[in-house]
């Protein structure tokens, strides 16, 4: 049985837009992804608030995912593919984009070079889901140009994940923030990020 890890923030936790909590298990979209691939686990490391390498001092737990993803690599591993999933709250939080974009590549490369201490364990490959851009809504810190800057992280996450060459995929083509929020996913919109991930790691695990 082959492995999969999605390491990301409370997008892949499952956080519903209306603070209402946690998405149903069958919404999520890891667990969507696991329902239509055979033969492979796949494991869910969600934390609400993480960023790529950024520390958020006064948070209830570390939300750096550079510190966290090295033992996230020990514990679930081998593994046969890592999604790593971050930078919506690097945005959100106003971090410097070529920070949150070196914090992305800094990400991969801990994957690419990790001791995983596993006889024989061949090196994980690596998919970066790219986070939906933010939408306008009634929170005031979501700004036009706040908006704006979700975008220019997109392409500047697509143009660095094409410099390290590592496969990506936008999220944002299939799905949408809600308008509830300005940027987690209802439940229809995260099923719909699983079940298009579904082909995306079966030709990764494939190849």
């Amino acid at each position: 049985m082959k492995s999969v890890l999605c390491f990301g923030d409370s997008l892949t936790w499952g956080s519903r837009p209306d603070g209402g909590g946690r998405h149903g298990f069958e919404d999520r979209w890891p667990n969507v992804l696991q329902a239509g691939l055979d033969n492979v686990e796949v494991v869910t490391d969600g934390l609400r608030g993480r960023t790529t390498v950024m520390d958020q001092r006064a948070s209830p737990g570390n939300m750096n995912g550079a510190a966290l993803l090295p033992s996230a690599l020990h514990t679930h591993g081998p593994l046969d593919l890592v999604i790593l999933s971050l930078g919506a709250n690097d945005v959100y939080w106003g971090y410097p984009l070529t920070r949150a974009v070196r914090g992305l590549e800094h990400l991969v490369e801990l994957v690419r070079h990790h001791p995983m201490r596993v006889p024989e364990a061949a090196t994980p490959k690596v998919l970066v889901v790219i986070p939906q851009v933010l939408v306008p809504c009634d929170d005031g810190h979501v700004t036009p140009e706040l908006i704006e800057t979700s975008h220019r992280y997109v392409q500047l996450a697509k143009e660095r994940a094409d410099r390290i060459e590592v496969p990506w995929f936008d999220a944002g083509s299939v799905v949408q923030s809600s308008p509830l929020d300005g940027i987690h996913l209802d439940a229809a919109n995260t099923r719909a990020l699983g079940d298009a991930l579904i082909p995306v790691v079966k030709r990764l695990l494939a190849g």
